[in-house]
C-alpha cells in the first residue's frame, strides 16, 4: 500500500475502474432509465421524450465536434461555400 495525500491507494480504484469499463452499458442504461423515469414523472411522457431527443441531438453534435477537432471546425465545415 502506498500513502498518497489524504487516503490510501491500494488498487481498489483500479478494480473499480475495471468493473465500470466491463459494465458500462448496464450502468449507462440504468442511468438513462432513471433519467427517463424522473423526466416522465416531472413533465409527462411526451415532454420527457422531447427532452431526451434534444439530449441525443446534443450528444450527436458534440461527438461530431470531437471528430472534427472542435466546434469551430464543425461550424466551418457546415458553412463553407459549395461549388455547383
Amino acid at each position: 500500500m502506498k500513502r498518497m495525500g489524504c487516503g490510501i491507494v491500494d488498487g481498489r480504484q483500479d478494480d473499480l475502474w475495471a468493473w465500470l469499463m466491463v459494465n458500462k452499458g448496464k450502468i449507462l442504461g440504468t442511468l438513462a432509465g432513471i433519467l427517463l423515469g424522473w423526466l416522465t414523472l416531472q413533465y409527462g411522457f411526451l415532454k420527457a421524450v422531447f427532452i431526451l431527443l434534444c439530449l441525443l441531438a446534443g450528444y450527436a453534435v458534440g461527438a461530431s465536434a470531437d471528430q472534427q477537432g472542435g466546434l469551430r471546425n464543425l461550424a466551418a465545415g457546415l458553412f463553407t461555400p459549395r461549388r455547383r
